[in-house]
């Protein structure tokens, strides 16, 4: 669908630039002004044929804009569900490594070799610490994005670190579009701190106040003054790929659907911080997700 609407686009532009060709050369070509007049017919289709490929032109560039936006958040609902997916095999593994160790030990102990289970109980709780700590927020797709953000930033050597003052209950606001927003946030999040010189970390904290969720994403490294300006707007991005600049338009977007408030920005501390701010309920919730 996208590529059609290109080729529709080119093919005006083309259309209409060859009608304007052929207008001027019928006007440079006619020697007097009573020419010109006696074919104002053929110059009145002209400039119809003109107007009516404009407007062609710009129904076919919004809709291309509308598809591209579809794309992208269709590119981030994939991405959730890849991330539940993710955390499901993840603690598949979980489940098949303790039946293994439990098959070891076992064995061990039958075997009296104490010494040797010292040394395999320190390896366990060194090599698996993660697989025992799945933090909870109260919000099962949530749950499953932090945890699989969290690790894929533990693997990138990024310290993450979570604390759920309040557990999400309740909240109206669909899974979709609150994984939508917070994958995006964490993608950046990591990014951004892999980039930090020194110590890599990122902070999630999750609090209630005056009927607001407000999740607060801190992280190191620093976002440039020139982007900061234009942090939210369509296709804005730092990043090689031009199809990740629409990230925090869409991030905000979703925000703003809800009636929350997202501020980002950076401290003195060399880090950034993200504020958002949601309801624990939404007024008219029918018409919000339509």
């Amino acid at each position: 669908m996208k590529n059609r609407n290109k080729y529709i686009i080119i093919l005006t532009m083309l259309f209409q630039s060859m009608v304007i060709i052929i207008l001027d050369y019928f006007i440079l070509n006619s020697v007097t002004l009573n020419m010109i007049r006696e074919n104002i017919f053929l110059n009145y289709v002209l400039m119809i044929v003109i107007a009516v490929t404009t407007v062609l032109m710009f129904i076919s560039l919004k809709k291309f804009s509308y598809y591209e936006k579809k794309e992208a958040e269709f590119k981030l609902i994939k991405a959730n569900m890849e991330s539940t997916e993710e955390l499901i095999n993840l603690l598949k593994s979980q489940r098949d490594d303790y039946l293994t160790h439990i098959q070891s030990i076992n064995a061990l102990v039958y075997l009296e070799e104490y010494k040797e289970l010292s040394k395999y109980l320190k390896g366990i709780s060194e090599n698996y610490r993660f697989n025992c700590e799945i933090i909870k927020v109260g919000h099962p797709a949530l749950t499953a994005l932090i945890n699989v953000k969290r690790e894929i930033a533990r693997k990138k050597g990024i310290f993450f670190y979570v604390k759920c003052k309040e557990q999400i209950k309740d909240m109206e606001i669909p899974s979709w579009d609150l994984c939508s927003l917070f994958s995006n946030l964490f993608e950046n999040a990591i990014e951004a701190a892999l980039m930090a010189e020194g110590k890599k970390w990122i902070k999630l904290i999750i609090n209630y106040y005056e009927d607001n969720y407000v999740f607060q994403i801190e992280n190191t490294g620093q976002i440039e003054e020139t982007i900061m300006n234009n942090l939210f707007k369509q296709g804005n991005t730092s990043k090689s790929s031009p199809g990740r600049g629409y990230g925090l338009y869409i991030s905000k977007k979703i925000v703003d659907k809800y009636e929350g408030n997202i501020d980002i920005k950076n401290t003195n501390l060399g880090t950034v911080v993200a504020t958002i701010k949601l309801p624990g309920k939404v007024e008219n919730y029918d018409k919000k997700i339509s």
